[in-house]
């Protein structure tokens, strides 16, 4: 092991703390570490896989991928996880394999011919950590067949190294999440058939996306007049207005703003367009003046929605494989024409529907249709 200098260790604090803004998550912070106790691989395990879940894994590795999302396309994450052999550690205690199973175990395990041998792992020293939402998350290291087992100096580095990493992963998966939140949100409600715009104090638009272009071009019932919304019902528009003002209101008072919607007629004949006019968060003491206070979503009921795979995953914590089903149930599909199309057993359907059920909180068929299509609006 290197003994780092004062400068060297502030270098690694600083990449761990940093870690949630790399491309590859803590990659840098992994590297580092390597190269402090003299290591070929190291490893955080956000998320163990399991069954249809690949799991979530970022790695510092000279022969590997940096982030693993989901996987099954290597041993471990396929098939081999099951047979980990340092699971659930005592919470932030260094462990090293050689305490869980023997060398001479180990090399006779599959998980050691298929997925340690090939990459060079004999050795390991890791630690199970918890993350922000009180989770298990494990860190380790390794080294090759021909160099020496983590010693006690390796073990003892760790160690200190141990509540910053908890502190620093438990922050910075926050962080990544609510960017991940954000920018799916974002890309969504932009490609869907959604129109949002923002309102500042007066009532005046902000920003508005491409669908609400799309929706105040036509001029059917709703346009743009004076920087603001005009709808051309005036019983709607009354109502728009006192939304708006209740927003303002509450809002100056630091009041708790309410939530409003509305259906205005269009003259086309086409469906009532959907309005949803939603309050924003609004710090007096950071807030600059003409600034978002408030969002307006306007929903044209005849357009097709296309579901988002990724923010459906994001939301219920869904596996690839039940957004997939879900997806295929909420388009009119039976649970016989789902499978078929996926190319599974019934029976693997139905488990599937259970875990989805029990994730979105739903208990019918049916609701999934309404669930799927409201979520974007309900997920802001």
């Amino acid at each position: 092991m290197i003994q780092p200098k004062l400068e060297e260790l502030s270098r690694l604090l600083g990449v761990l703390y940093d870690g949630h803004i790399e491309e590859d998550p803590y990659n840098g912070f992994l590297a580092e570490t390597r190269r402090v106790i003299d290591s070929n691989f190291g490893s955080i395990t956000m998320r163990e896989p399991h069954g249809d879940d690949g799991g979530l894994l970022f790695v510092s590795s000279d022969v590997l991928q940096k982030t693993f999302v989901d996987d099954h396309d290597n041993p471990y994450t396929d098939r081999h996880y099951t047979s980990n052999l340092m699971t659930n550690l005592p919470w932030g205690k260094v462990v090293c394999l050689d305490e869980c199973i023997s060398y001479s175990q180990l090399v006779n395990t599959d998980l050691y011919r298929f997925c340690m041998a090939p990459i060079e792992i004999h050795h390991m020293v890791g630690l199970d950590l918890r993350n922000a939402n009180g989770q298990r998350f494990s860190v380790r290291f390794c080294r090759p067949k021909s160099s020496n087992n983590f010693g006690a100096e390796e073990r003892e580095f760790l160690a200190l190294l141990a509540p910053h990493i908890q502190r620093a992963v438990a922050n910075g998966m926050q962080l990544i999440q609510l960017d991940k939140e954000r920018r799916l949100y974002s890309s969504t409600i932009t490609r869907q058939s959604v129109g949002v715009v923002t309102l500042d104090e007066r009532g005046k638009v902000v920003t508005r996306n491409v669908v609400a272009d799309n929706i105040i071009r036509e001029k059917d019932g709703l346009t743009i007049v004076n920087d603001q919304i005009h709808l051309e019902s005036s019983n709607a528009r009354s109502k728009f207005n006192e939304f708006i003002d209740a927003i303002v209101t509450a809002q100056r008072g630091q009041e708790f703003a309410p939530t409003n919607a509305l259906a205005v007629e269009r003259p086309s004949g086409r469906p009532d367009l959907e309005i949803l006019v939603k309050p924003m968060m609004i710090d007096k003491t950071v807030e600059p003046g003409h600034t978002p206070h408030m969002t307006v979503f306007i929903n044209e009921p005849e357009r097709r929605y296309e579901i988002d795979t990724r923010i459906l995953m994001s939301l219920y914590n869904l596996t690839k494989a039940e957004v997939n089903l879900a997806k295929l149930l909420a388009e009119g599909a039976n649970l016989d024409q789902a499978s078929g199309d996926l190319g599974i057993a019934r029976n693997t359907a139905r488990a599937q529907l259970r875990s989805i059920f029990a994730k979105t909180g739903v208990s019918r068929q049916s609701m999934l249709v309404s669930l799927m299509l409201k979520s974007v609006v309900t997920y802001s």
